[in-house]
């Protein structure tokens, strides 16, 4: 637990930064900053006892700060509320408005779901500028066999021998143009789209979704529900 508040983040007070700081303005990609207020006549130390279960399973490690604590869980179960959150703090304050229990969580999975969209878009643009390239030099060899045509059109016209003839042997075929090519498929971007897409929405879900649940989740504690 010592090491956890060595190397924890989470030491820094809470209270949000005026003006907002550049790495502010990046970070809430993957950080959730809230408040829950606290129920009139709950002290600090109650309302810290209450929220604190949340972090009693296993797998969290936990390191007391003062009236709050920080904790960390790289594998959280998947019903747990904060399995979105692989760390966090929370620390209760007081306010003009009144005592609040402020949190800072961070996410890994919502980093990474941000940027996969990205990645997969990359890929999709990638892949249809090596179609078009591939394209230009199909069309650049088609341009030069026909070329090649055309040097041949004072070929002498393809005969049979007149034994071949009488034995019934079949006259030889001109070779169609394009015989033995493969059809290719034309390079798509669309499977690299939807994963994007469905990324994108992972993302929305846990930016939104995720943070609202665990409010409801402290609210809850506060008021002394289960």
């Amino acid at each position: 637990m010592s090491g956890l508040a060595a190397t924890s983040p989470w030491t820094q007070p809470m209270t949000p930064e005026k003006p907002r700081s550049a790495k502010r303005l990046i970070d809430w990609i993957w950080t959730v900053r809230d408040e829950v207020p606290v129920p009139e006549g709950l002290g600090a130390d109650e309302a810290l006892a209450r929220v604190s279960p949340a972090f009693a399973a296993d797998g969290y490690s936990v390191q007391p700060l003062g009236e709050g604590l920080a904790y960390a869980n790289p594998s959280p179960a998947a019903q747990d509320t904060l399995a979105t959150f692989e760390k966090g703090a929370l620390r209760v304050e007081d306010t003009a408005t009144g005592r609040v229990v402020r949190y800072r969580l961070t996410s890994r999975f919502m980093l990474f779901c941000f940027l996969l969209p990205f990645v997969f878009i990359g890929f999709g643009q990638l892949t249809l500028a090596v179609g078009a390239y591939q394209k230009a030099q199909a069309e650049a060899k088609e341009k030069a066999a026909g070329a090649k045509k055309d040097d041949k059109k004072d070929e002498p016209v393809l005969t049979l021998h007149p034994i071949d003839k009488f034995l019934g042997a079949p006259a030889p075929e001109k070779p169609k143009d394009g015989e033995g090519g493969s059809r290719k498929r034309k390079p798509s971007a669309m499977a690299a789209y939807v994963f994007s897409g469905i990324f994108a929405f992972l993302y929305l879900v846990g930016r939104f979704l995720e943070p609202w649940l665990v409010r409801r989740m402290f609210r809850r504690r506060l008021a002394g529900e289960s």
